[in-house]
């Protein structure tokens, strides 16, 4: 079990009413931070996630009891970069925050590590997914399934239905998700009899770079011989986009393309300037917005009623962190408020409803329920057909 004792037991709250001249021990508000890449290279999904969190919080001060301190969230813009990030978490930290939802990368991720275990602070990542980072800290959990969840389940369900003997990897090396991802996938296809990596190519595209031009690397795989039968594909969302955008243009028609944690942002992107770029690419997910469970349909109707549109994976993956964080603190005795108090609460969690279905954390504090494989219909994600 991860260590649950800490000689300081750092307060969560503080007042944040200036005229409140009450006892200075009443908690008058709860400080929940969100650190998301509100400009740059991600800042797509960091508006999704901006607006998952102020969604999250609305619905939980609507369901407080009476009496209870409503939720306050915080947002810091990480600005797509790793010095972002830090400068996020240490002015969360700094305005007395000891609560926080973030970042979006696993660079980022594991970059603010130091920063949250020296100033203690409880931290859900709702994005990050390579393999490792929540046992490297006390002081963090993974809300969404990392690559050694996702890849195995993924690579069988994909062989299943491709029937793929040669495959081919195109991986941003700059971004460690993706080098993660690549690792397992290799690991997962060796386990496979009769399956071989035909080719691999690489690009270095660090998260805050510009998007790089793919043309070289796809035109290597595409005219690989032996055939390529599937090409597996690593990079964030400025990479997916780019690089769906790119094969198309390059007429790459015939070699089945499968993503890890593809968005329908990306997909809706992609498709306003090439409708068919994205049709029939197999994606490995934690969550699909057509998921027959209650609680994910709730979500999706509540979304839809406050937006005028159907959530994507970016701002359900926020808005679940931020869900299981709420759900921590309000468990937690009035009279025992504290973040070391709270992060037990999260490591005792255990087949929890969530929107991805029944939810734990394992020892680490890395996120257990059952991934995902889809197909893209249109603009939506389908669950592949058995």
């Amino acid at each position: 079990m991860r260590i649950l004792s800490i000689s300081l037991s750092v307060l969560l709250f503080l007042s944040l009413s200036a005229c409140d001249n009450s006892d200075n021990d009443q908690v008058t508000e709860i400080a929940i931070g969100l650190a998301a890449p509100l400009t740059g290279t991600s800042a797509r999904a960091g508006q999704d996630m901006r607006t998952a969190a102020e969604m999250a919080i609305a619905l939980a001060n609507e369901d407080l009891a009476e009496g209870s301190p409503p939720f306050r969230l915080f947002i810091e813009d990480t600005k797509s970069t790793t010095e972002g990030a830090e400068e996020a978490f240490q002015s969360l930290i700094a305005s007395g925050t000891a609560f926080i939802v973030g970042p979006y990368t696993s660079t980022n991720t594991d970059h603010i590590i130091p920063i949250i275990d020296n100033a203690n602070i409880l931290t859900i990542a709702p994005a990050s997914a390579a393999q490792g980072l929540a046992a490297k800290s006390d002081w963090l959990f993974r809300s969404s399934l990392t690559v050694d969840i996702l890849m195995p389940a993924g690579v069988r369900e994909t062989q299943d239905y491709l029937g793929y003997k040669n495959v081919g990897i195109l991986t941003n090396s700059g971004d460690q998700f993706s080098r993660s991802a690549e690792e397992k996938l290799i690991e997962e296809i060796g386990r496979l009899s009769g399956v071989s990596i035909g080719m691999e190519q690489s690009f270095n595209r660090p998260g805050s770079n510009p998007v790089s031009d793919l043309s070289a690397q796809i035109n290597a795989l595409a005219n690989a011989s032996p055939k390529l039968d599937a090409l597996f594909f690593f990079g964030l969302a400025p990479d997916r986009y780019n690089f769906i955008l790119k094969a198309h243009e390059l007429g790459v028609k015939d070699l089945p393309f499968v993503m890890t944690l593809l968005s329908t942002s990306d997909i809706r992107l992609a498709r306003e300037s090439a409708p068919s770029s994205t049709e029939g690419i197999l994606a490995l997910h934690v969550w699909i917005a057509g998921s027959t469970h209650p609680t994910s349909q709730t979500y999706v109707r509540e979304h839809q009623e406050r937006y005028n549109s159907i959530p994507s994976d970016f701002h359900a993956r926020t808005y679940a962190a931020t869900n299981l964080l709420v759900q921590a603190i309000t468990e937690v005795a009035p009279d025992n408020i504290s973040n070391d108090a709270v992060r037990q609460k999260l490591a005792e969690m255990e087949n929890v409803d969530t929107i991805y279905g029944p939810f734990s954390f394992d020892e680490n504090g890395d996120a257990q329920y059952d991934p995902l494989v889809g197909i893209v219909r249109g603009t939506d994600i389908e669950l592949l057909p058995n």
